[in-house]
C-alpha cells in the first residue's frame, strides 16, 4: 500500500530524505553507481535550495565530499564518472557538469581546477554535424547518446568557466534548430518527430547560453526569430494539465514541471504557469517520509526530488506569499542550481583567472 501524500510543504521531512540519501541508497539504486556524482549533485542543491547544507552537514563532511568529487578529475580537465580508473570510467560530459556545479555547491575553492583541459574535453565530444557526446569516444561521437542533453552540458559547463571556445557555436545552433519539430518544441536529435519537455528545456537553454553578453547579466535568446519563440511558448504552456506532462497525452510528472516550467522562464513567460495549479500537484506528490515521487502514487527519488524543489523555487519568482512561504532559495534556470550558488562559481572562476 502507497503511504498517504501530502498537501503542506514537509520542509524538515525533505532535509532528512537528502541527508539519508547522501549517506546511503537502498539496494535498488545499485544499477545507477556510474552516475553517483549527479546523484550527489541532486542531494546537494536540494540541501542548497532548502538553505539547510550548512546547518545539517558537517565541516568534515563538506570537506570529505569536496576531496572525493577531486580525485575524479581527469587528465583533460574534466570528471570520471565513478572512480579515477581512466580504463572503466572514461572522462564524461554530464558528470564533468555535475561535478563543476556540486564543488561550487560545497563553496570549494576552485584553485585545481584545469579550465583549459575542460576546454579541451568540451571540443573532443562535438561532432562533425555539430552535436556532443558524453564522451570523447569515436564510438559515441554522433551516436545515440549524442542528444538535446549533451549539448546543454557542453553550453553550461563552458558558460560555467567562462570560456565558449570550445565549441563550434555556428555548427551546434544548426544542429539544435534541426532538433525543432514542427510543434513548437524539441526532440532528443534531429529526425526525431515528437518534442519533449526535457529536450525543449536543453535546446532553449543552450540558445540562450550561446547568446549570453559575457557579463553574465541576462539571458538572451537573439539568434531564435519571435516566431519561433512564440511557437515554443504555445507548447509548453500547452502541457500544463495542472502540473506538466512531457509530451501531449501523458500523465503529469514532476520533473516536467521543471523542464516546461523552467524553459517558459528561458523564454521570459515563467507568468504563464498557473503556479498554483502546479504547485498543488508537486506537493500532493510529496512522501511524508520526505522526498517526492514522479507523481503522487510513486515513491520518492533523488531525481523527481530535486527537480521538484527546483520548480517550487522557480514559482519564487512570480513573488506570490504562498509561494515565498515554502522558504526555499531562488533557482538560476540556466544552470539549475540556487542564484547564490550561481554567484560562487561565478566569483570564483574570476578570481582564478585573475
Amino acid at each position: 500500500m502507497e503511504p498517504p501524500r501530502q498537501s503542506t510543504f514537509k520542509r524538515n521531512a525533505h532535509i532528512n530524505y537528502f541527508r539519508r540519501c547522501l549517506m546511503a541508497l537502498p539496494t535498488a539504486a545499485e544499477g545507477h553507481d556510474s552516475n553517483r556524482i549527479t546523484i550527489a549533485y541532486f542531494c546537494l542543491s536540494a540541501l542548497d535550495l532548502l538553505g539547510a547544507l550548512q546547518d545539517k552537514t558537517s565541516e568534515e563532511q563538506r570537506n570529505g565530499w569536496i576531496d572525493w568529487i577531486w580525485t575524479l578529475q581527469a587528465r583533460k580537465g574534466s570528471t570520471y564518472m565513478t572512480t579515477p580508473n581512466a580504463s572503466t570510467s572514461p572522462a564524461h560530459l554530464p558528470s564533468t557538469y555535475t561535478a563543476l556545479l556540486s564543488l561550487a555547491i560545497l563553496r570549494a575553492p576552485l584553485d585545481r581546477l584545469d579550465r583549459a583541459g575542460l576546454v579541451a574535453f568540451v571540443r573532443s565530444c562535438q561532432s562533425p554535424n555539430g552535436s556532443f557526446s558524453p564522451t570523447a569516444d569515436s564510438y559515441t561521437l554522433g551516436g545515440f547518446q549524442s542528444d538535446a542533453r549533451m549539448a546543454y552540458c557542453a553550453c553550461a559547463v563552458s558558460n560555467m568557466i567562462g570560456d565558449m571556445s570550445g565549441i563550434d557555436v555556428p555548427l551546434l545552433r544548426q544542429w539544435i534548430e534541426s532538433c525543432r519539430t514542427w510543434e513548437g518544441g524539441y526532440g532528443s536529435r534531429p529526425g526525431v518527430i515528437e518534442a519533449q519537455g526535457g529536450t525543449t528545456y536543453c535546446s532553449l537553454t543552450s540558445l540562450s547560453l550561446l547568446d549570453q553578453d559575457s557579463s553574465h547579466s541576462t539571458l538572451s535568446l537573439s539568434s531564435l526569430d519571435q516566431r519561433s519563440q512564440n511557437d515554443s511558448t504555445r507548447w509548453l504552456v500547452s502541457r500544463q494539465i495542472g502540473g506538466f506532462q512531457g509530451r501531449p497525452g501523458k500523465l503529469e510528472d514532476v520533473c516536467y514541471s521543471f523542464w516546461c516550467g523552467g524553459a517558459l522562464n528561458v523564454l521570459g513567460h515563467g507568468n504563464l504557469i498557473s503556479h498554483a495549479e502546479n504547485q498543488d500537484f508537486l506537493l500532493s506528490s510529496q512522501s511524508p517520509f520526505g522526498g517526492f515521487g514522479k507523481e503522487p502514487e510513486d515513491y520518492p527519488d533523488p531525481f523527481h526530488s530535486y527537480l521538484a524543489l527546483a520548480a517550487l523555487s522557480l514559482s519564487s519568482l512570480e513573488s506570490s506569499v504562498e509561494q515565498a512561504s515554502l522558504g526555499l532559495r531562488e533557482l538560476d534556470v540556466k544552470w539549475n542550481c540556487s542564484r547564490e550558488t550561481a554567484r560562487y562559481l561565478l566569483e570564483e572562476i574570476r578570481r582564478i583567472k585573475s
